[in-house]
């Protein structure tokens, strides 16, 4: 089974200060442990780097761009990249217009796109609700998987 890890389990995963770094440690471990392909993207390494460089006011982690780019480079390293194909405007779009997708949802409904152009359809995330199963998407928490 194929999976793409969500920008909020690689911030957790990246920053040791959080309370659920272990949780997201864990889940991934185990995927991996269990011979899953675990997957990243573009869009969840930017909206890392849009988080990771924002201040802790503004609820980033305040991190400079040189820690920002030393956490990405050791994500690129470790996963492979899903790459955006040619279709995912087009699949993207369809999606939030049958959906009527509004907002923040958008970003949501991209990565729902990406993943269903790559016929992946799991998604490790701490943002279960994000992603409704008539997107073609199953988002599980990172809990879930270490309990199977």
């Amino acid at each position: 089974m194929s999976w793409l890890l969500d920008t909020n389990v690689l911030l957790r995963l990246a920053d040791a200060q959080s309370l659920e770094h272990a949780i997201a440690e864990e889940a991934i471990e185990h995927l991996i442990a269990r011979e899953e392909s675990v997957f990243i993207s573009t869009q969840v390494l930017v909206e890392f780097w849009a988080v990771a460089t924002r201040p802790e006011s503004a609820n980033g982690l305040g991190w400079s761009t040189a820690t920002a780019a030393d956490a990405i480079h050791a994500l690129r390293a470790q996963f492979p990249l899903l790459n955006e194909t040619p279709g995912l405007p087009d699949r993207c779009f369809e999606l939030v217009c049958r959906f009527q997708v509004a907002g923040k949802r958008t970003h949501d409904a991209r990565l729902a796109a990406l993943l269903i152009e790559h016929g992946v359809r799991q998604l490790l995330t701490f943002n279960t609700t994000g992603f409704p199963p008539a997107w073609g998407v199953e988002a599980t928490h990172p809990a879930v998987p270490q309990q199977e």
